[in-house]
């Protein structure tokens, strides 16, 4: 996998996963981008123009992360970039309740922890829009 070129910003407010995550998707080629809240996220989906976000589901509120891929839908220039919404909830139980809503705009749903072969698979896949 070679991400030469291709800007991934990373929107979590856990600093060893944006670490490790980072280092993960830089090893592959990726240009890093890192932000640590949603709203630095927003600042950086403008100033930096990634090609791809990974966006924390819940952060310092629980719709944060929805909160995000919300702002970058109804943004023209971020409306067509895939987004990847990444979370700790427990996806076999109440992550059914709210999966919908939360996911809404997102091209994947990763649940943490993500093995670094999957996360590079998914950040491929939803590069080529599949």
């Amino acid at each position: 996998m070679d991400g030469k070129g291709k800007k991934v910003l990373i929107i979590d407010d856990d600093p060893d996963f944006v670490a490790s995550t980072g280092k993960v998707l830089k090893t592959a080629g990726y240009d890093v981008i890192e932000a640590f809240s949603g709203k630095e996220g927003l600042q950086k989906s403008k100033s930096d123009k990634p090609d791809l976000y990974i966006i924390d589901l819940m952060m310092e509120t629980y719709s944060e992360g929805s909160n995000v891929v919300s702002a970058l839908n109804e943004d023209p220039s971020t409306k067509g970039k895939p987004r990847i919404m990444i979370t700790s909830v427990d996806m076999k139980g109440p992550w059914d309740s709210y999966q919908q809503e939360a996911s809404l705009g997102c091209d994947l749903v990763l649940q943490k922890p993500v093995s670094p072969q999957h996360l590079l698979q998914s950040v491929e896949m939803a590069l080529k829009g599949t």
